[in-house]
């Protein structure tokens, strides 16, 4: 799907925070001269399909996937200081009035805040793209990110327990 509404909302997103070891981050849309830092934050990830085989074990498949996000989805990355890829959301519209939504943060870069504040930042840009609904699926047992979706107003459309856990969040609010 070519995704054309509000492009320029796009571009122009960038959103600076200190993160909770009072270094500071910078949340900004995928350009040119980060893609080959975001294919190399997956390729680093460890451990590897630790997300329902995600990111994707072989080096080659992991490439793929990540330029996949890239052509299908509108990405956005959090920066460090030094400049390494600390975490990185996407939004993949599903039609013009839902979207679904992939966050993921560096094993070296969780329980700082960048998660919630990728997840903040993907609501904002999806409300300000004009969707409507915002749709997600965590497994069950990463009780943080459940949490962290939560905290950002997303709700369970199935049950908790057990196998991946939907979620949504009403954008029009």
């Amino acid at each position: 799907m070519s995704f054309k509404m509000g492009e320029s909302a796009i571009h122009d997103y960038s959103y600076a925070f200190v993160d909770k070891k009072g270094e500071p981050i910078l949340i900004k849309t995928l350009d040119g001269h980060t893609y080959q830092g975001l294919i190399n934050m997956y390729l680093a990830y460890q451990p590897r399909d630790s997300f329902d085989g995600l990111p994707p074990i072989k080096d080659a498949a992991c490439v793929e996937w990540v330029q996949g996000m890239i052509r299908n989805g509108i990405n956005m990355i959090a920066v460090s200081l030094e400049g390494s890829i600390a975490g990185h959301a996407a939004i993949f519209p599903i039609d013009r009035q839902r979207c679904e939504m992939l966050m993921v943060v560096s094993p070296p870069f969780q329980n700082i805040g960048i998660g919630t504040e990728l997840t903040r930042s993907s609501v904002h840009l999806a409300q300000k793209l004009g969707f409507e609904q915002a749709w997600l699926s965590v497994e069950a047992h990463n009780a943080r990110a459940k949490h962290v979706y939560k905290k950002c107003g997303f709700g369970c459309l199935s049950a908790e327990d057990r196998g991946d856990v939907e979620m949504a969040l009403n954008l029009k609010r």
